[in-house]
């Protein structure tokens, strides 16, 4: 309650203190010092909107920057990994020529017969070789054949 008392008086004391006449202008000077605040204000408000504009076309700028790069890397990175795998397809597709090259053609073997125990086979890929110091060319008998 000393709270109300105390506000009390001091409304009281407000009260008894002398009224003054405000000049014809004080209206118009009292709105003119708005004014003047809130153009300042607005200036103020505008350059922080623009700088914050300015910054958030900066930050889009270079992220979408950033993006094309990674982007670029990528696509570059497919681009190489593309033609490694040219690479080994042909390389794969020559191997498979080569294999059925070597499938087609006939063995440079000559069947020469033989019986239940033994088969005689000349492999004409391999040439005899003779030698000049007057030995015998080699001997393709089998090992176990009796003379």
């Amino acid at each position: 309650m000393t709270d109300l008392k105390q506000t009390d008086s001091v409304v009281e004391e407000l009260a008894r203190l002398p009224r003054a006449r405000a000049s014809s202008r004080f209206a118009e000077d009292v709105l003119a010092a708005l004014d003047s605040r809130s153009n300042v204000y607005q200036r103020s408000t505008g350059r922080a909107l623009g700088a914050t504009a300015v910054a958030l076309i900066l930050a889009a700028l270079v992220s979408v920057g950033y993006g094309y790069h990674r982007q670029r890397a990528a696509d570059l990175a497919y681009e190489r990994q593309v033609e490694e795998l040219r690479t080994r397809y042909q390389e794969l597709l020559d191997e498979v020529a080569s294999v059925r090259q070597e499938a087609v053609r006939p063995e440079p073997r000559l069947y020469l017969g033989g019986d239940e125990g033994l088969d005689l086979v000349l492999d004409l890929g391999q040439t005899p070789s003779y030698s000049d110091s007057g030995q015998d060319a080699r001997d393709i008998r089998p090992a176990n054949w009796e003379q």
